[in-house]
């Protein structure tokens, strides 16, 4: 295989993994919009909560980064492909701590570092 066609699922799965944690920031901006809800209420609520822009935005988001992902799992083993998408737990920190004055703690630090320290780990001799 090429670099070039290695990239190509790479950069398809950033696509998707930004995507997905787009989506979780927009669930959570619509949630601040919308109010604090209860499992058993949520049910009650749900077509005005999915009707909340944010919400409807991050569900979209949800759906492409679903079908993009689908590319990804296609061409590559699914052991290989998953851990990248801890890239979102990274991604949804920053999201937090940069868009919604969230506190960066030592811990989310930490953990965001062993987190891309795992991923190099199987990126450089994770694939077969």
């Amino acid at each position: 295989m090429t670099l070039i066609s290695e990239m190509r699922p790479f950069v398809v799965a950033l696509c998707s993994i930004v995507l997905g944690a787009t989506g979780q920031f927009l669930f959570r901006l619509g949630m601040l919009h919308y109010g604090k809800v209860t499992v058993t209420g949520i049910w009650g609520q749900l077509g005005s909560i999915i009707s909340t822009p944010a919400i409807f935005l991050g569900f979209s988001c949800f759906g492409v980064s679903s079908i993009l992902w689908l590319v990804v799992i296609s061409r590559w083993e699914l052991s290989y492909a998953y851990p990248l998408v801890a890239l979102g737990y990274v991604m949804a920190i920053l999201y937090g701590t940069v868009l919604l004055d969230e506190t960066l703690t030592l811990p989310k630090i930490v953990g965001s570092v062993l987190i891309l320290a795992g991923i190099s780990v199987l990126g450089l001799w994770g694939q077969s």
